[in-house]
């Protein structure tokens, strides 16, 4: 069973606010030095899995549920299927492949789904802070393992391992929508754990949210998780999207 918390971190407070300061800078910081410095290297992947890796046997350590009597086991709203912790598998993936570049597809998922959703989970940790405070180690792993996704995220767009295109833009929104679908389906077979709430797919990540709230009911609260997913992965891909309108209109204009 989860322990009492002495000084939980509430949402939006100085502190939660302070953490966001730090680590987001940070992260764009140490993307943007590996990208101009390394380019694109195996090695950076190969790390940052290894720091996935630890983090998650870190969080395996905190969240073990059970006894002597009937065995230990991770309990079901744990497992790694929200969009953060799912990149652990995806990176350890990316690692041991020998030619990490050639993954278009998963590498065009996964920069805007670790940017993104790396900050979005440190923004609206609600479920994450209400367990911990600042005296626990896991607040501290929380965050650093977060600033570490939206880091290579990054790192994953400025080193450019290929030329960005309208069709990484589709296949990243398409698996992202797929995204949802597993999210939906992990969430129905954890049915017996109330807690489980994979890709905040039963409930918002925090309460008392604007737009992601249940007022209007489920259904639409999906939709409005929806159109925000589309509106930060269009935003990711800005730059790409306006680079082929461009193209469009000039080839218009020779033809």
């Amino acid at each position: 069973m989860l322990t009492e918390v002495k000084y939980p971190i509430a949402l939006f407070s100085i502190q939660h606010l302070m953490f966001l300061a730090v680590t987001v800078p940070i992260a764009a910081i140490i993307a943007s030095f590996l990208a101009k410095k390394l380019g694109f290297n195996k090695k950076v992947i190969w790390v940052c899995a290894i720091i996935g890796l630890l983090c998650e046997l870190q969080r395996i350590v905190f969240f073990i549920e059970g006894s002597t009597a009937d065995g230990f086991r991770l309990p079901g709203h744990q497992l790694p299927l929200n969009a953060c912790p799912f990149q652990v598998v995806l990176i350890v993936i990316l690692a041991l492949s020998q030619k990490p570049e050639e993954h278009r597809k998963l590498l065009s998922y996964m920069y805007p789904m670790m940017v993104c959703g790396g900050f979005l989970g440190m923004l609206l940790a609600g479920e994450a802070l209400s367990y911990h405070g600042l005296s626990d180690f896991a607040t501290y792993r929380f965050f650093f393992y977060h600033m570490m996704v939206i880091s290579l995220g990054l790192y994953l767009y400025l080193s450019k391992p290929f030329q960005y295109s309208i069709r990484e833009y589709g296949t990243s929104m398409f698996l992202t929508f797929c995204s949802m679908f597993l999210g939906i389906w992990a969430n129905a077979f954890f049915g017996w754990e109330p807690r489980a709430n994979h890709m905040f797919i039963v409930r918002p990540p925090a309460e008392g949210l604007p737009i992601l709230n249940l007022n209007h009911g489920w259904l639409v609260y999906l939709i409005n998780l929806s159109w925000i997913g589309f509106v930060l992965i269009t935003l990711c891909y800005l730059s790409v999207i306006i680079k082929a309108i461009k193209e469009k209109l000039k080839a218009k204009a020779r033809g």
